[in-house]
Protein backbone atom coordinates (compact mmCIF):
# COMPACT_ATOMS: atom_id res chain seq x y z
CA UNK A 1 0.00 0.00 0.00
CA UNK A 2 2.80 2.44 0.84
CA UNK A 3 4.65 2.45 -2.47
CA UNK A 4 1.71 3.30 -4.82
CA UNK A 5 0.43 5.98 -2.43
CA UNK A 6 3.89 7.52 -2.21
CA UNK A 7 4.22 7.52 -5.98
CA UNK A 8 0.80 9.14 -6.45
CA UNK A 9 1.48 11.83 -3.83
CA UNK A 10 4.83 12.81 -5.34
CA UNK A 11 3.34 12.84 -8.83
CA UNK A 12 0.51 15.17 -7.81
CA UNK A 13 2.39 17.74 -5.75
CA UNK A 14 5.09 18.40 -8.35
CA UNK A 15 4.61 20.20 -11.68
CA UNK A 16 4.95 18.22 -14.95
CA UNK A 17 8.49 19.48 -15.56
CA UNK A 18 9.68 17.95 -12.26
CA UNK A 19 7.70 14.72 -12.10
CA UNK A 20 10.61 12.57 -13.18
CA UNK A 21 12.61 13.72 -10.19
CA UNK A 22 9.52 13.42 -7.99
CA UNK A 23 9.04 9.76 -8.87
CA UNK A 24 12.74 9.23 -8.24
CA UNK A 25 12.30 10.68 -4.74
CA UNK A 26 9.49 8.18 -4.16
CA UNK A 27 12.00 5.34 -4.71
CA UNK A 28 14.72 6.68 -2.41
CA UNK A 29 13.28 4.94 0.61
CA UNK A 30 13.26 1.63 -1.25
CA UNK A 31 16.95 2.13 -1.98
CA UNK A 32 18.26 3.32 1.37
CA UNK A 33 15.98 1.13 3.47
CA UNK A 34 17.18 -2.26 2.15
CA UNK A 35 20.81 -1.18 2.39
CA UNK A 36 20.47 -0.25 6.06
CA UNK A 37 18.03 -3.08 6.80
CA UNK A 38 20.17 -5.85 5.33
CA UNK A 39 23.23 -4.43 7.09
CA UNK A 40 21.47 -4.41 10.48
CA UNK A 41 19.89 -7.79 9.81
CA UNK A 42 23.33 -9.26 9.25
CA UNK A 43 24.47 -8.08 12.68
CA UNK A 44 21.24 -9.26 14.30
CA UNK A 45 21.49 -12.74 12.79
CA UNK A 46 25.17 -12.93 13.67
CA UNK A 47 25.03 -11.75 17.28
CA UNK A 48 21.37 -12.15 18.36
CA UNK A 49 18.26 -14.20 17.63
CA UNK A 50 16.29 -13.96 14.39
CA UNK A 51 13.26 -13.02 16.51
CA UNK A 52 14.98 -9.73 17.29
CA UNK A 53 14.68 -8.73 13.63
CA UNK A 54 10.89 -8.87 13.89
CA UNK A 55 10.84 -7.03 17.22
CA UNK A 56 12.75 -4.08 15.70
CA UNK A 57 9.98 -3.57 13.13
CA UNK A 58 7.41 -2.58 15.78
CA UNK A 59 8.98 0.73 16.96
CA UNK A 60 10.06 1.60 13.42
CA UNK A 61 6.51 1.10 12.18
CA UNK A 62 5.15 3.26 14.99
CA UNK A 63 7.62 6.04 14.22
CA UNK A 64 6.74 5.93 10.53
CA UNK A 65 3.01 6.13 11.29
CA UNK A 66 3.49 9.20 13.50
CA UNK A 67 5.61 10.95 10.86
CA UNK A 68 3.02 10.18 8.17
CA UNK A 69 0.24 11.60 10.35
CA UNK A 70 1.97 14.90 11.11
CA UNK A 71 4.17 15.52 8.06
CA UNK A 72 2.38 14.25 4.95
CA UNK A 73 0.54 16.97 2.97
CA UNK A 74 -3.24 17.02 2.63
CA UNK A 75 -4.12 16.47 -1.01
CA UNK A 76 -7.50 16.87 -2.61
CA UNK A 77 -9.68 13.96 -1.54
CA UNK A 78 -10.96 11.85 -4.43
CA UNK A 79 -14.64 11.06 -4.69
CA UNK A 80 -15.68 8.43 -2.20
CA UNK A 81 -16.53 5.11 -3.78
CA UNK A 82 -18.28 2.13 -2.30
CA UNK A 83 -16.22 -0.98 -1.76
CA UNK A 84 -16.57 -3.49 -4.57
CA UNK A 85 -16.98 -6.51 -2.32
CA UNK A 86 -17.42 -9.09 -5.08
CA UNK A 87 -14.41 -7.74 -6.96
CA UNK A 88 -12.30 -7.84 -3.79
CA UNK A 89 -13.40 -11.41 -3.02
CA UNK A 90 -12.70 -12.78 -6.50
CA UNK A 91 -9.35 -10.98 -6.73
CA UNK A 92 -8.28 -12.35 -3.34
CA UNK A 93 -9.28 -15.89 -4.33
CA UNK A 94 -7.44 -15.64 -7.68
CA UNK A 95 -4.20 -14.29 -6.22
CA UNK A 96 -4.19 -16.60 -3.18
CA UNK A 97 -4.78 -19.79 -5.14
CA UNK A 98 -2.22 -18.79 -7.78
CA UNK A 99 0.46 -18.15 -5.17
CA UNK A 100 -0.37 -21.43 -3.39
CA UNK A 101 -0.06 -23.34 -6.65
CA UNK A 102 3.27 -21.74 -7.54
CA UNK A 103 4.78 -22.18 -4.09
CA UNK A 104 3.63 -25.79 -3.52
CA UNK A 105 3.76 -27.13 -7.07
CA UNK A 106 7.28 -28.44 -6.78
CA UNK A 107 6.52 -30.28 -3.55
CA UNK A 108 3.10 -31.69 -4.49
CA UNK A 109 3.87 -32.28 -8.16
CA UNK A 110 2.78 -29.99 -11.00
CA UNK A 111 0.46 -32.62 -12.44
CA UNK A 112 -1.15 -33.47 -9.09
CA UNK A 113 -4.87 -33.00 -8.64
CA UNK A 114 -4.31 -30.48 -5.85
CA UNK A 115 -2.11 -28.14 -7.92
CA UNK A 116 -4.29 -28.42 -11.03
CA UNK A 117 -7.35 -27.59 -8.93
CA UNK A 118 -5.63 -24.50 -7.53
CA UNK A 119 -4.74 -23.31 -11.04
CA UNK A 120 -8.31 -23.92 -12.21
CA UNK A 121 -9.76 -21.96 -9.28
CA UNK A 122 -7.33 -19.11 -9.93
CA UNK A 123 -8.27 -18.97 -13.62
CA UNK A 124 -12.01 -19.03 -12.96
CA UNK A 125 -11.75 -16.42 -10.20
CA UNK A 126 -9.65 -14.15 -12.42
CA UNK A 127 -12.18 -14.43 -15.27
CA UNK A 128 -15.09 -13.65 -12.92
CA UNK A 129 -13.12 -10.73 -11.46
CA UNK A 130 -12.60 -9.21 -14.92
CA UNK A 131 -16.31 -9.54 -15.76
CA UNK A 132 -17.34 -7.97 -12.45
CA UNK A 133 -14.92 -5.06 -12.81
CA UNK A 134 -16.01 -4.28 -16.38
CA UNK A 135 -19.70 -4.30 -15.43
CA UNK A 136 -19.41 -2.46 -12.12
CA UNK A 137 -20.06 1.32 -12.11
CA UNK A 138 -17.55 1.71 -9.24
CA UNK A 139 -14.99 -1.07 -9.77
CA UNK A 140 -12.30 -1.98 -7.30
CA UNK A 141 -9.72 -1.71 -10.10
CA UNK A 142 -10.41 0.42 -13.15
CA UNK A 143 -9.53 -2.04 -15.91
CA UNK A 144 -10.40 0.56 -18.54
CA UNK A 145 -7.02 2.12 -17.81
CA UNK A 146 -5.61 -0.65 -19.99
CA UNK A 147 -7.34 0.91 -23.00
CA UNK A 148 -4.31 3.21 -23.21
CA UNK A 149 -1.55 1.34 -25.11
CA UNK A 150 1.37 3.26 -23.49
CA UNK A 151 0.02 2.39 -20.04
CA UNK A 152 -0.31 -1.28 -21.04
CA UNK A 153 3.24 -1.41 -22.40
CA UNK A 154 4.62 0.27 -19.27
CA UNK A 155 2.69 -2.20 -17.10
CA UNK A 156 4.23 -5.14 -19.01
CA UNK A 157 7.72 -3.68 -18.53
CA UNK A 158 7.01 -3.22 -14.83
CA UNK A 159 5.78 -6.80 -14.44
CA UNK A 160 8.69 -8.42 -16.28
CA UNK A 161 11.37 -6.30 -14.63
CA UNK A 162 9.84 -6.82 -11.18
CA UNK A 163 9.69 -10.61 -11.67
CA UNK A 164 13.39 -10.55 -12.52
CA UNK A 165 14.44 -8.04 -9.84
CA UNK A 166 12.36 -9.33 -6.93
CA UNK A 167 13.01 -12.93 -7.92
CA UNK A 168 16.78 -12.55 -8.00
CA UNK A 169 16.85 -10.59 -4.71
CA UNK A 170 16.41 -13.51 -2.27
CA UNK A 171 18.10 -15.87 -4.71
CA UNK A 172 21.25 -13.74 -4.56
CA UNK A 173 21.40 -14.24 -0.82
CA UNK A 174 20.95 -17.99 -1.25
CA UNK A 175 23.71 -18.04 -3.86
CA UNK A 176 26.17 -16.16 -1.66
CA UNK A 177 25.49 -18.31 1.39
CA UNK A 178 25.15 -21.74 -0.25
CA UNK A 179 27.58 -21.69 -3.18
CA UNK A 180 30.08 -19.05 -2.03
CA UNK A 181 29.87 -19.85 1.70
CA UNK A 182 29.25 -16.28 2.92
CA UNK A 183 28.02 -15.66 6.46
CA UNK A 184 24.94 -13.35 6.79
CA UNK A 185 27.06 -10.37 7.84
CA UNK A 186 29.32 -10.73 4.80
CA UNK A 187 26.23 -10.95 2.58
CA UNK A 188 25.02 -7.64 4.01
CA UNK A 189 28.39 -5.95 3.41
CA UNK A 190 28.51 -7.31 -0.14
CA UNK A 191 25.05 -5.92 -0.95
CA UNK A 192 25.59 -2.53 0.67
CA UNK A 193 27.45 -0.86 -2.26
CA UNK A 194 24.80 -1.95 -4.77
CA UNK A 195 21.95 -0.57 -2.66
CA UNK A 196 23.75 2.76 -2.30
CA UNK A 197 24.39 2.73 -6.06
CA UNK A 198 20.67 2.29 -6.61
CA UNK A 199 19.87 5.26 -4.37
CA UNK A 200 22.25 7.55 -6.25
CA UNK A 201 21.15 6.11 -9.59
CA UNK A 202 17.45 6.82 -9.15
CA UNK A 203 18.18 10.48 -8.38
CA UNK A 204 20.35 10.89 -11.48
CA UNK A 205 17.87 9.03 -13.68
CA UNK A 206 14.96 11.01 -12.25
CA UNK A 207 16.66 14.25 -13.16
CA UNK A 208 17.51 12.98 -16.64
CA UNK A 209 13.92 11.80 -17.28
CA UNK A 210 12.79 15.44 -16.96
CA UNK A 211 15.27 16.49 -19.64
CA UNK A 212 15.31 13.62 -22.16
CA UNK A 213 12.79 11.00 -23.25
CA UNK A 214 12.29 8.36 -20.52
CA UNK A 215 12.19 5.64 -23.19
CA UNK A 216 15.92 5.94 -23.80
CA UNK A 217 16.60 5.48 -20.10
CA UNK A 218 14.35 2.41 -19.89
CA UNK A 219 15.87 0.80 -22.96
CA UNK A 220 19.37 1.47 -21.66
CA UNK A 221 18.44 0.07 -18.25
CA UNK A 222 17.02 -3.13 -19.75
CA UNK A 223 20.13 -3.65 -21.86
CA UNK A 224 22.30 -3.12 -18.78
CA UNK A 225 20.01 -5.46 -16.84
CA UNK A 226 20.41 -8.22 -19.42
CA UNK A 227 24.17 -7.63 -19.58
CA UNK A 228 24.49 -7.97 -15.80
CA UNK A 229 22.52 -11.24 -15.73
CA UNK A 230 24.59 -12.57 -18.62
CA UNK A 231 27.73 -12.07 -16.56
CA UNK A 232 26.01 -13.53 -13.48
CA UNK A 233 25.55 -16.73 -15.49
CA UNK A 234 29.32 -17.22 -15.22
CA UNK A 235 29.47 -16.96 -11.42
CA UNK A 236 31.00 -19.98 -9.71
CA UNK A 237 32.78 -20.92 -6.49
CA UNK A 238 35.92 -19.05 -7.56
CA UNK A 239 34.15 -15.70 -8.05
CA UNK A 240 35.72 -13.03 -5.85
CA UNK A 241 33.87 -10.51 -3.72
CA UNK A 242 34.94 -7.44 -5.81
CA UNK A 243 33.62 -9.08 -9.00
CA UNK A 244 30.36 -9.93 -7.25
CA UNK A 245 29.98 -6.34 -5.99
CA UNK A 246 30.53 -4.97 -9.50
CA UNK A 247 27.88 -7.30 -10.95
CA UNK A 248 25.41 -6.36 -8.20
CA UNK A 249 26.03 -2.65 -8.89
CA UNK A 250 25.35 -3.23 -12.60
CA UNK A 251 22.09 -5.01 -11.75
CA UNK A 252 20.92 -2.21 -9.45
CA UNK A 253 21.97 0.49 -11.92
CA UNK A 254 19.83 -1.17 -14.57
CA UNK A 255 16.87 -1.26 -12.18
CA UNK A 256 17.42 2.43 -11.35
CA UNK A 257 17.18 3.27 -15.06
CA UNK A 258 13.89 1.37 -15.36
CA UNK A 259 11.84 2.20 -12.25
CA UNK A 260 10.95 5.89 -12.17
CA UNK A 261 11.05 6.51 -15.97
CA UNK A 262 8.65 3.60 -16.53
CA UNK A 263 6.31 4.91 -13.84
CA UNK A 264 6.48 8.35 -15.45
CA UNK A 265 5.49 6.96 -18.85
CA UNK A 266 2.58 5.01 -17.33
CA UNK A 267 1.17 7.99 -15.42
CA UNK A 268 1.70 10.45 -18.27
CA UNK A 269 -0.58 8.33 -20.46
CA UNK A 270 -3.56 9.12 -18.21
CA UNK A 271 -5.36 12.25 -17.02
CA UNK A 272 -4.55 13.54 -13.56
CA UNK A 273 -7.81 12.39 -11.98
CA UNK A 274 -6.85 8.76 -12.76
CA UNK A 275 -3.35 8.98 -11.30
CA UNK A 276 -4.32 7.57 -7.90
CA UNK A 277 -6.12 4.59 -9.46
CA UNK A 278 -3.25 4.03 -11.92
CA UNK A 279 -0.73 4.07 -9.07
CA UNK A 280 -2.83 1.47 -7.28
CA UNK A 281 -2.98 -0.74 -10.38
CA UNK A 282 0.78 -0.49 -10.84
CA UNK A 283 1.26 -1.28 -7.16
CA UNK A 284 -0.96 -4.36 -7.51
CA UNK A 285 1.00 -5.56 -10.54
CA UNK A 286 4.27 -4.95 -8.68
CA UNK A 287 3.00 -6.92 -5.68
CA UNK A 288 1.86 -9.85 -7.82
CA UNK A 289 5.15 -9.87 -9.72
CA UNK A 290 7.08 -9.54 -6.46
CA UNK A 291 5.30 -12.64 -5.16
CA UNK A 292 5.44 -14.67 -8.36
CA UNK A 293 9.13 -13.82 -8.94
CA UNK A 294 10.66 -15.52 -5.87
CA UNK A 295 8.27 -18.49 -6.06
CA UNK A 296 8.97 -19.07 -9.75
CA UNK A 297 12.69 -18.54 -9.22
CA UNK A 298 12.89 -21.18 -6.50
CA UNK A 299 10.87 -23.66 -8.54
CA UNK A 300 12.89 -23.07 -11.72
CA UNK A 301 16.24 -23.39 -9.93
CA UNK A 302 15.20 -26.60 -8.20
CA UNK A 303 13.95 -28.11 -11.46
CA UNK A 304 17.20 -27.29 -13.24
CA UNK A 305 19.21 -28.61 -10.27
CA UNK A 306 17.42 -31.95 -10.39
CA UNK A 307 17.82 -32.05 -14.16
CA UNK A 308 21.59 -31.52 -14.01
CA UNK A 309 21.96 -34.13 -11.26
CA UNK A 310 20.23 -36.67 -13.50
CA UNK A 311 22.37 -35.63 -16.44
CA UNK A 312 25.59 -36.04 -14.46
CA UNK A 313 24.44 -39.39 -13.07
CA UNK A 314 23.60 -40.65 -16.56
CA UNK A 315 26.70 -39.29 -18.27
CA UNK A 316 29.19 -40.42 -15.60
CA UNK A 317 28.41 -43.93 -14.30
CA UNK A 318 30.72 -45.62 -11.83
CA UNK A 319 32.70 -47.42 -14.53
CA UNK A 320 33.12 -44.31 -16.70
CA UNK A 321 36.73 -43.52 -17.58
CA UNK A 322 36.49 -39.97 -16.24
CA UNK A 323 34.84 -41.11 -13.00
CA UNK A 324 37.49 -43.80 -12.53
CA UNK A 325 40.30 -41.28 -13.03
CA UNK A 326 38.65 -38.81 -10.62
CA UNK A 327 38.22 -41.50 -7.98
CA UNK A 328 41.87 -42.51 -8.36
CA UNK A 329 43.07 -38.92 -7.93
CA UNK A 330 40.94 -38.44 -4.82
CA UNK A 331 42.20 -41.70 -3.32
CA UNK A 332 45.80 -40.65 -3.87
CA UNK A 333 45.10 -37.29 -2.25
CA UNK A 334 43.49 -38.93 0.78
CA UNK A 335 46.34 -41.42 1.18
CA UNK A 336 48.88 -38.60 0.88
CA UNK A 337 47.04 -36.63 3.58
CA UNK A 338 47.27 -39.58 5.98
CA UNK A 339 43.68 -40.87 5.82
CA UNK A 340 43.06 -44.34 7.32
CA UNK A 341 43.28 -46.91 4.53
CA UNK A 342 39.92 -48.70 5.12
CA UNK A 343 38.07 -45.34 4.95
CA UNK A 344 39.69 -44.15 1.72
CA UNK A 345 37.20 -45.77 -0.75
CA UNK A 346 34.06 -44.51 1.03
CA UNK A 347 35.45 -41.03 1.57
CA UNK A 348 36.60 -40.85 -2.05
CA UNK A 349 33.10 -41.69 -3.25
CA UNK A 350 31.57 -39.13 -0.88
CA UNK A 351 33.92 -36.36 -2.05
CA UNK A 352 33.30 -37.08 -5.73
CA UNK A 353 29.55 -37.19 -5.12
CA UNK A 354 29.74 -33.85 -3.30
CA UNK A 355 31.68 -32.38 -6.22
CA UNK A 356 29.06 -33.54 -8.71
CA UNK A 357 26.30 -31.94 -6.61
CA UNK A 358 28.26 -28.67 -6.53
CA UNK A 359 28.66 -28.77 -10.31
CA UNK A 360 24.93 -29.41 -10.72
CA UNK A 361 24.19 -26.45 -8.46
CA UNK A 362 26.48 -24.15 -10.45
CA UNK A 363 24.86 -25.25 -13.72
CA UNK A 364 21.40 -24.56 -12.25
CA UNK A 365 22.48 -21.05 -11.25
CA UNK A 366 23.79 -20.45 -14.76
CA UNK A 367 20.46 -21.52 -16.28
CA UNK A 368 18.56 -19.32 -13.84
CA UNK A 369 20.51 -16.18 -14.70
CA UNK A 370 20.22 -16.90 -18.41
CA UNK A 371 16.45 -17.01 -17.94
CA UNK A 372 16.53 -13.58 -16.32
CA UNK A 373 18.63 -12.35 -19.24
CA UNK A 374 15.84 -13.44 -21.58
CA UNK A 375 13.23 -11.70 -19.40
CA UNK A 376 15.16 -8.44 -19.58
CA UNK A 377 15.54 -8.73 -23.34
CA UNK A 378 11.83 -9.57 -23.74
CA UNK A 379 10.91 -6.39 -21.82
CA UNK A 380 12.70 -4.29 -24.47
CA UNK A 381 9.82 -4.84 -26.93
CA UNK A 382 7.03 -3.31 -24.76
CA UNK A 383 9.45 -0.61 -23.59
CA UNK A 384 10.01 0.38 -27.21
CA UNK A 385 6.25 0.34 -27.90
CA UNK A 386 5.43 2.43 -24.81
CA UNK A 387 6.28 5.60 -26.75
CA UNK A 388 3.04 7.44 -27.48
CA UNK A 389 4.30 8.42 -30.91
CA UNK A 390 3.80 4.84 -32.09
CA UNK A 391 0.06 4.93 -31.38
CA UNK A 392 -2.49 6.91 -33.43
CA UNK A 393 -4.58 9.49 -31.66
CA UNK A 394 -8.16 8.40 -31.07
CA UNK A 395 -9.77 11.52 -29.73
CA UNK A 396 -9.44 12.21 -26.05
CA UNK A 397 -8.60 8.62 -25.15
CA UNK A 398 -5.45 8.45 -27.27
CA UNK A 399 -3.68 11.20 -25.39
CA UNK A 400 -5.81 12.44 -22.49
CA UNK A 401 -5.73 16.07 -21.60
CA UNK A 402 -4.06 16.67 -18.26
CA UNK A 403 -5.49 19.06 -15.78
CA UNK A 404 -3.44 22.25 -15.45
CA UNK A 405 -0.75 21.85 -12.82
CA UNK A 406 0.76 24.53 -10.67
CA UNK A 407 4.28 25.77 -11.20
CA UNK A 408 5.20 25.14 -7.57
CA UNK A 409 4.88 21.88 -5.66
CA UNK A 410 3.07 23.49 -2.77
CA UNK A 411 0.28 24.88 -4.98
CA UNK A 412 -0.95 21.35 -5.66
CA UNK A 413 -1.93 21.05 -2.00
CA UNK A 414 -4.54 23.81 -2.24
CA UNK A 415 -8.07 22.49 -2.28
CA UNK A 416 -10.71 23.49 -4.81
CA UNK A 417 -12.56 25.66 -2.28
CA UNK A 418 -9.41 27.60 -1.43
CA UNK A 419 -8.73 28.21 -5.09
CA UNK A 420 -12.21 29.60 -5.65
CA UNK A 421 -11.80 31.91 -2.67
CA UNK A 422 -8.47 33.09 -4.02
CA UNK A 423 -10.01 33.76 -7.43
CA UNK A 424 -12.83 35.78 -5.84
CA UNK A 425 -10.38 37.79 -3.76
CA UNK A 426 -8.20 38.66 -6.75
CA UNK A 427 -10.54 41.34 -8.27
CA UNK A 428 -10.83 43.04 -4.88
CA UNK A 429 -7.04 43.27 -4.65
CA UNK A 430 -6.93 44.83 -8.12
CA UNK A 431 -9.58 47.42 -7.18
Amino acid sequence: MIQPLTMAIFYQIFPPSQRGMALAFSLIGWAIGPSIGSFLAGYVLEFASWRTAYAIVVPLGGLGSMMAWFLLPHLQQPDRRRLDQYGLLTMAVAITTLILALSQGNREGWDSQYILTLFAIAGVAAAVFIVIELRSPEPLIELRLFAQPPFVMAAIVLFLSTVAFRGTGPMMQVLMQSMLGFIPLLVAWTQLPSNLTYGVGVLIVGRLSDRISPHFLILGGLVLYAWAFWFFAGVNELTTIPILIILLCLRFTGEACIGSPNNLIALRALPDHQVMMAAGVLGLLRSIAGTVGPAFSAVFWDQRYQYHIQQYATATPGDHAGMTAAMGSVRELLVWSGEIAPLVPSKSMALVHQRLLAEASTAAWNDYFLLNTLLALAAIIPAFLANRRWWPRRGASAEPEAEPMSARPGDALVSGTDRSEQSEAEPSRQR
